[in-house]
């Protein structure tokens, strides 16, 4: 067997020992030695497997401390109306969803301007944890006006998808949506249920649902910046439009 085949089968065995979790996200890997007697290969070996474990981004190195697994992030494109459930099944991700609470509320001061609706009106408020794998990923605090759905199912959000029962239950169907994205430090009981430091960065994502007009979600998110990063693909433009 050559050289080459071996330590691209070392690789893909440590690739294989990363990803079912053996090393954990942020944990140290053993030292050369270590790997060596581990997987019954030379140093040299070792050494070109883990180059080739950086360059596939699932670690890097940090001087004189070692080999660090890299945590891994989740991309979400927001090019189009979309569903962090959806787009983690897409990526073959097991998403869980636990309700922290469910109430019935009427919208003060600020759940009035933040929503447009008056003062006083009744709206469904749902705290969400939705974790992916073993890891929480994101707190979610949704509004929903109770004039548009009369009532909810716990047992069922609690399984699955909030839009797919809005649409199945009630025929949901946004025409559009707005998003905004602010850059936040997490409280301590958001912390607490995020399982984060102090020193975590988070975003706070609000996002606003509408039938025509009418607006039918508002969803406050606190997404762990550590775990979580979004992208948009910008269409080509004329540069000259600008003046350069």
């Amino acid at each position: 067997m050559s050289s080459t085949s071996v330590y691209n089968d070392l690789f893909k065995k440590m690739m294989l020992d990363i990803q079912s979790g053996e090393y954990p996200e942020g944990s140290l890997l053993p030292t050369e030695e270590q790997l060596s007697q581990k997987y019954n290969a030379s140093r040299s070996t070792i050494r070109r497997a883990l180059t080739l474990l950086r360059e596939a981004d699932l670690i890097y190195s940090a001087r004189g401390v070692g080999s660090i697994i890299k945590p891994h992030v989740f991309l979400q494109n927001l090019g189009s109306f979309y569903s962090f459930t959806d787009t983690l099944k897409c990526s073959d991700v097991l998403i869980q969803n636990t309700v922290v609470s469910y109430s019935l509320i009427e919208a003060d001061k600020s759940l009035s301007a933040d929503t447009g609706y008056t003062v006083g009106t009744t709206f469904h408020k749902l705290l969400r944890l939705r974790s992916a794998t073993e890891y929480p990923l994101m707190l979610e605090t949704t509004y929903l006006p109770q004039s548009r759905f009369l009532s909810l199912d716990i047992d069922v959000l609690s399984q699955g998808s909030l839009y797919d029962f809005l649409k199945d239950r009630y025929g949901f169907h946004a025409d559009h949506a707005t998003e905004k994205f602010q850059p936040v430090m997490p409280r301590p009981e958001e912390r607490t249920l995020l399982h984060i430091s102090q020193d975590t960065p988070c975003m706070l994502l609000e996002r606003w649902s509408y039938e025509d007009t009418l607006l039918i979600e508002y969803t406050k998110s606190i997404v762990r910046g550590d775990k979580y990063a979004f992208r948009v693909d910008l269409p080509r433009v004329d540069l000259n439009a600008y003046g350069q």
